[in-house]
This record gives structure tokens, C-alpha cells and sequence, in this order.
């Protein structure tokens, strides 16, 4: 995994990192073989928000990701609570999104105490989709982006967009589970934006993991 960094918003912060560029190919592996072999993985479409065909658990990806995630849920726990000692952390669940031209994810939160993001492939040209006709005269183009909304303290609706674009291929966001976020339709491609997402919780303390 490459330098952790937090990305700072208005009213909260995230942390973002990438992972190498071996958990990568091992990631896009994995999604061409799902997509070759849909038959023999749990589809969780009526568990999850998404308005997408296809969206599939994976096991595999589990144990290509854990010691990546737990170093991320180990540090996000650093930056919120620095003298506390490190949860056991747990990964709840784990799955992989095939987004299509024009689907959508709509508002919503997720279950856990800490969740991701993990990009695999990005089909499109960012600057394309926000200059389209539908967006690029609009005070808040939004195609093809993922975003985070909250309130402020005053109770007023907080937009907190993230320019996904090609770079973000191996990205992995981490934030606070409660958090509302959307993922906006792209429109340039025929090809899938593919993502891993998922949550982590607490779990009761036997041994403590922590991968430095």
C-alpha cells in the first residue's frame, strides 16, 4: 500500500491510499473472472442500494485485501483516537460492483463502524462526462463523480465531491460508515466501472491484528 494520506472536507475527513500494483492485477483478475462465471457468485443486489445489474459478492477478494484494509482502518482509528489501542478489526462484508453506462448508486450509508471504496478500472475521460450537454453549464456537474453528502452543524446539506477519474484506478477511499454517499451515472462508455466496496466493524478483542 502506498502513503496514506487523509483527504479533509468541510465537515469530516476520509483516508485515501493505493493499493500496489500487484493487489491491483490480483483484483482485476479476479473481476474478469467473476464477469466469465457469474453463475457461480452470490449476486446481492435486494442487499445493497445500487441501482446496478450486476453486483456480486467475492470471498477471494477478502484475502486479497485484508492486511491493506486493516493497516487503513489502523491508521483512520490513529487519527481519531491517537492513545487508544487498535481494534480487532473484522471485514463484515465485501463486494464487487460492474457498472454500466447510465446505472447509478442513490444516497446511502452503509452498515459497520468503518466502510471503502476501491476503484479497479475507470472506462471513461473525466473532463468528457463533465462536458457534456447535460452538465457543463450547470453550477454543480456531477457526471460521473462520487460524492459524499452531510450536514453541517447548522443542519444545512454539505456536497462533498470526489473527481473520480483514470488516476483512480487502485484508489481506495476509507470513511465512516454512517456517512452518506452517492455515485453518479457516466456517459461516455460502453465499457464497466468496476469497484470493490464493503464495511468493517469492531469485533469482540481475542488477539488484536494490526499489520505495520
Amino acid at each position: 500500500m502506498e502513503t496514506i494520506e487523509p483527504i479533509y472536507f468541510k465537515h469530516f475527513a476520509c483516508l485515501k491510499s493505493k493499493v500496489s500494483d500487484d493487489v491491483l492485477k490480483q483484483l482485476k483478475d479476479e473481476a474478469k473472472f467473476i464477469l466469465e462465471n457469474q453463475s457461480q457468485f452470490k449476486k446481492l443486489n435486494k442487499d445493497l442500494a445500487g441501482n446496478l445489474e450486476k453486483e456480486y459478492s467475492t470471498d477471494k477478494s477478502k484475502e486479497i485485501l485484508e492486511k491493506d484494509l486493516i493497516t487503513l482502518a489502523n491508521e483512520y482509528h490513529k487519527y481519531s483516537k491517537e492513545n487508544e489501542q487498535y481494534p480487532n478489526w473484522k471485514i463484515k462484508d465485501l463486494w464487487i460492483n460492474f457498472q454500466k453506462k447510465y446505472e447509478h448508486n442513490p444516497l446511502h450509508s452503509h452498515s459497520g463502524d468503518l466502510s471503502f471504496v476501491l476503484w479497479i478500472t475507470i472506462p471513461y475521460d473525466l473532463n468528457e462526462e463533465l462536458s457534456l450537454p447535460n452538465c457543463k453549464n450547470s453550477n454543480s456537474p456531477s457526471n460521473s463523480l462520487f460524492e459524499f453528502i452531510c450536514t453541517d452543524f447548522l443542519g444545512r446539506i454539505s456536497s462533498n465531491k470526489i473527481n473520480v477519474d483514470k488516476s483512480y484506478e487502485g484508489t481506495i477511499i476509507m470513511f465512516p460508515s454512517a456517512l452518506f454517499h452517492t455515485v453518479h451515472p457516466f456517459y461516455t462508455s460502453d465499457n464497466y466501472r468496476i469497484s470493490m466496496a464493503g464495511n468493517l466493524v469492531v469485533a469482540p478483542p481475542k488477539s488484536i491484528i494490526s499489520y505495520q
